[in-house]
């Protein structure tokens, strides 16, 4: 192990270092119009191998930075003769102007297949390139999300395995709300950058972010949209609708999104509490929840130039929705007398935001870059219940209440960053938040009527520094927050007053070549509680079960170890967390009534988890197969019976085998197996669970429309089954969400451009190359 450790530090470490050189010019047509998306290839003078690629920008631009030495410059485009030039490196270069001719005959039904790696590796996480690869095949976000390694969907929630459900950024602004997500289609989406090294840049509780680049179209008009119809039970219907409008510098843009549907949800709770009295519960619960939400949004930007913008971006988000719970309950105490009861529960609830964003962003050229971003959000909650129950003898109860949440926030992020060239890059960042809100519930019939009022406070800094000396890059930063947040329950007059003072550093490592990219990161996080748990409310769910708040929790803080390598098609990653004062939700016997169990979120001691992952991806002709082997250790002590200590026991496995078979006629087919062992999460033991989708795409009139029939959990076996063990209390559940649906999605794209250079061909001629956009 001792040898197998300084192997993997010198691989990184003991490495030839060599100075870089900015290299950087102009491709003009033969009518002196500059032309974007051509095709740039550096090639060893030796043997006219690839050293690496640009692609000029919509002014006619390419740049990238080289080691000293003799290349070959190649460029290309379709339509156009091929040319070469042979230049030296020793000193930044500004090369002549390059000037494209017509070629003089044209190619004619010549279809040339191949492979691009979807995936590159770098010291902060993988990026996913979507145009020219499987992934721009997907039919939703979720779909593509899914393909990449160590991203997975469980129920309704896309998550990353072992660091929980991810913050997005679209275009370097964070997502604060699902709308823009909603709106958000495929064919827009240039790449997807899974970033499991989240360092100083980052706000301290976000330990997985996934950022989004979307694309700029030529000008013209252009929209699409889509309809999907996805059939459980019953029939869910989601409509989308995506249009913009550019003309010279100017963008505008709206989205209009519509989902209706109603689902079943079981969970059958099996119970028993060891207290003075061994109470054995059995809770038999069925849903059927109905949703209907309108997400709609617009802006606009300038483009000062191709680097510079400014934009002013409007989302709102109106939802409806209906839940109607069935429960049959049983209370068997081993003295006294049975308790059997029937529930029916009928909530509603309306949810509406508005989310207004301001941006700048700039990059002058001599080094210097800047980000601005403005953001004011409103959210507004109300939900209304009633509540009814029979015991055996026919007596019946009731219960009404209501339930209302208001939410703004203000935000502010600046970032600045400085490339010296060979002395590195320096970057400098603030960033401002202001949360308020008011949490109330009341119940027709007093019981613990509760209003709490929450204000938190966030001011952070931050200072990194990375290094590149030719495939080895070196990183290190420092962020600080101060954190103010002032909580209190209005009726009771309790308060709990926070101020917290965090310093938070990152370093990072890495060695990349064409073949072998590794890097070994450490970052420190933070995670705050969430606003809708820092409240002294119960909300009463049953006779026996009530759900509270916690004015008292405090922050977690995690401290992050994270080695990954790429080889060739061989993805590795071993991350290792120490986490003091863990947010885990748990529950109680409530005292002086034992018989009721409240279930909240707190803090307890530490925990360790130790996470590692294989995924091996190798296209075989016409068949893509992608295997991930996940495997999740938890180490973690929390309190037993008699004040015994428990243990979390077996690690979780999870295997993932997506594959993708390029048929006759264009056809997609798409076969994903997923499975998880038996294994603890925390303080949860999970049961084993497998699912299989299918998959069929095809598409007509040169990718303007596209069909998908998908069919997700064929053999209905995707259940939640978990037990866990707290205190006096066991627990034993088993859920069950409407996983086996079939449905059909039509999409159609339509764009009408001025006529210019096209763009597409450029990405052909990349992805025969295996090289991103520069």
């Amino acid at each position: 192990m001792k040898k197998l450790f300084l192997y993997v530090i010198g691989s990184l470490i003991i490495q030839p270092v060599y100075s870089q050189h900015l290299i950087k010019g102009t491709i003009i047509d033969s009518e002196n119009t500059v032309m974007p998306m051509v095709n740039v290839a550096f090639l060893n003078q030796a043997d006219s191998t690839l050293v690496t690629g640009a692609v000029s920008d919509s002014c006619g631009v390419y740049s990238t930075s080289l080691a000293g030495g003799n290349y070959i410059i190649r460029y290309s485009y379709l339509g156009y003769e091929t040319l070469f030039r042979n230049i030296q490196v020793n000193a930044n270069l500004t090369l002549p102007v390059v000037k494209m001719e017509l070629a003089q005959t044209e190619l004619e039904g010549v279809e040339v297949t191949a492979y691009r790696k979807p995936f590159k590796l770098d010291r902060e996480g993988i990026t996913a390139d979507v145009p020219n690869t499987i992934l721009a095949k997907q039919t939703t976000l979720d779909d593509l999300l899914c393909k990449i390694p160590g991203i997975q969907k469980r129920g309704e929630d896309i998550e990353v395995i072992g660091r929980g459900l991810p913050t997005y950024y679209i275009n370097g602004r964070e997502v604060t709300d699902q709308t823009e997500l909603d709106n958000l289609a495929i064919d827009q989406i240039q790449s997807v950058r899974l970033v499991t090294n989240t360092g100083v840049r980052y706000h301290s509780e976000q330990r997985a972010v996934i950022e989004i680049k979307t694309k700029r179209l030529g000008e013209g008009l252009a929209f699409n949209v889509s309809g999907n119809l996805l059939q459980g039970n019953y029939l869910s219907q989601n409509y989308k609708m995506n249009g913009s409008y550019n003309y010279k510098n100017w963008d505008f843009f709206f989205s209009y999104n519509y989902d209706r549907g109603k689902k079943d949800s079981n969970l059958d709770v099996y119970q028993q509490t060891q207290s003075d009295t061994i109470w054995n519960l059995t809770d038999l619960n069925r849903k059927q929840i109905f949703n209907e939400s309108h997400a709609y949004t617009g802006g606009v930007s300038y483009h000062f130039s191709p680097e510079s913008e400014i934009g002013l971006k409007y989302e709102g988000k109106y939802n409806e929705g209906n839940t109607f719970s069935k429960d049959t309950l049983s209370m068997i105490p081993d003295k006294g007398t049975s308790t059997f009861i029937r529930n029916l529960s009928d909530v509603s609830d309306k949810s509406v935001s508005n989310h207004l964003n301001l941006y700048y962003t700039n990059d002058w050229k001599n080094g210097w870059r800047m980000n601005a971003f403005g953001d004011y959000l409103h959210k507004t909650d109300r939900s209304r219940g009633n509540i009814r129950e029979w015991e055996s003898d026919g007596v019946e109860t009731s219960m009404d209440y209501y339930r209302k949440a208001d939410w703004d926030l203000f935000a502010a992020k600046l970032s600045l960053s400085y490339e010296t060239g060979k002395a590195g890059t320096f970057s400098f960042g603030y960033d401002f938040s202001h949360t308020t809100g008011t949490d109330y519930i009341e119940y027709v019939r007093a019981l613990n009527n509760g209003s709490t009022s929450n204000t938190e406070m966030k001011n952070s800094l931050y200072l990194s520094y990375d290094y590149t000396w030719n495939k080895l890059s070196l990183g290190a930063g420092l962020r600080y927050e101060h954190i103010r947040s002032d909580l209190k329950e209005n009726s009771s007059n309790k308060s709990q007053n926070q101020t917290y003072h965090n310093f938070l550093p990152s370093v990072s490592l890495s060695y990349n070549t064409e073949s072998l990219q590794q890097s070994l990161t450490y970052s420190v996080h933070t995670e705050r509680p969430p606003f809708g748990m820092m409240n002294d409310n119960a909300v009463y769910t049953d006779r026996f079960t009530y759900q509270k708040g916690n004015l008292y929790l405090k922050q977690a803080l995690t401290h992050d170890l994270n080695y990954m390598l790429f080889y060739k098609f061989l993805f590795f990653n071993l991350n290792y967390t120490h986490t003091h004062n863990p947010l885990i939700t748990a529950f109680y016997s409530m005292p002086g009534n034992s018989a009721v169990t409240v279930s909240y979120m707190d803090n307890f001691d530490r925990m360790h988890n130790l996470t590692g992952m294989v995924n091996v991806q190798y296209p075989v002709k016409w068949w893509l197969p992608s295997l991930t082997l996940t495997c999740l250790k938890t180490f973690f002590n929390y309190p037993g019976p008699n004040e015994s200590v428990l243990k979390a026991g077996r690690p979780l496995v999870m295997l993932n085998f997506n594959n993708s078979f390029t048929l006759p006629s264009g056809f997609l087919l798409s076969a994903d197996f997923n499975y998880g062992s038996r294994g603890y999460y925390q303080l949860y033991e999970a049961k084993s669970y497998t699912s299989f989708n299918l998959s069929l795409k095809k598409s007509f009139l040169k990718d303007k429309l596209q069909l998908s029939l998908d069919a997700y959990d064929i053999f209905n076996k995707n259940n939640t089954r978990a037990s866990a063990r707290l205190n006096d209390i066991i627990m034993h559940s088993v859920g069950k969400e409407e996983t086996r649906k079939v449905g059909f999605t039509i999409t159609y794209r339509f764009r009408t451009e001025k006529k210019m250079n096209n763009q597409s061909a450029a990405e052909t001629e990349m992805s025969r190359l295996n090289m991103d956009n520069q």
